[in-house]
């Protein structure tokens, strides 16, 4: 085949499929339709009630009253809003139609009743039996020694027994918090700073000795002419 042959093909099936591919997509008014079918408005006062619960254990301090407004007229309308672009996202509009006439039939509205209770039944049961294998799967492990008859690792209980064994660290540290003090107490044998500031005081009666030679000298002059022969000055 031509290369013009296949360019005129692919032009040839996108106009086929441009109308086909603008009808698939779903309006907003279909999906507001579907939330109505399967009691959206239901749905999120029930997330309400249990958002309030939650709410309440986590803060006991708050009235449970408070909370109940979680999920009010305005914020369902709000989150309503949100969701109808996320489903048009996902589902288009022969797939929204659908579920309208599956939602709107008497098996639909079981569904709607019936799937939160078969839920909750479902996840009990998955639990129960995911305790069961969890069980089995450890009585394999301790026959073939992997885990103990306790069902844990020999290394984990080698390491807790160590760990239990040793109680000697906190001595330790409290022998070092004794030392600190001893290195504080250096600074009072510092004495030498005080020796010298006794040795100035000492050495100032030195700086008196010729003060007593000049006394000596006036005293020697004085008396050299009382000695004199003629008595003359």
């Amino acid at each position: 085949m031509r290369l013009s042959n296949r360019i005129g093909l692919l032009f040839a099936l996108c106009a086929a499929c441009g109308p086909a591919a603008a009808a698939l997509a779903s309006s907003e008014q279909q999906v507001r339709d579907l939330f109505e079918a399967m009691h959206m408005q239901q749905t999120l006062g029930q997330m309400n009630a249990q958002m309030a619960g939650m709410m309440q254990k986590k803060l006991p301090c708050v009235p449970a009253e408070y909370w109940q407004g979680f999920i009010d007229g305005d914020g369902a309308r709000a989150v309503v809003d949100r969701m109808v672009p996320v489903f048009q996202r996902h589902f288009s509009a022969e797939e929204i139609d659908g579920l309208l006439k599956f939602y709107r039939s008497p098996l639909g509205q079981k569904v709607l009743t019936e799937m939160p209770a078969a839920m909750a039944e479902a996840v009990q049961a998955g639990q129960q039996w995911g305790q069961e294998r969890t069980k089995t799967m450890l009585a394999e492990l301790q026959k073939k020694g992997t885990l103990n008859a306790q069902g844990r690792c020999p290394a984990a209980v080698a390491a807790d027994e160590e760990s239990a064994a040793a109680p000697a660290k906190p001595a330790r540290k409290s022998t070092r918090h004794h030392k600190a003090p001893a290195h504080k107490a250096k600074p009072a044998t510092r004495a030498k700073p005080a020796g010298k500031a006794a040795a100035k005081p000492a050495a100032k009666p030195a700086a008196t000795q010729p003060a007593a030679k000049g006394t000596a000298q006036k005293k020697k002059s004085a008396a050299q002419p009382s000695g004199t022969a003629d008595g003359t000055p």
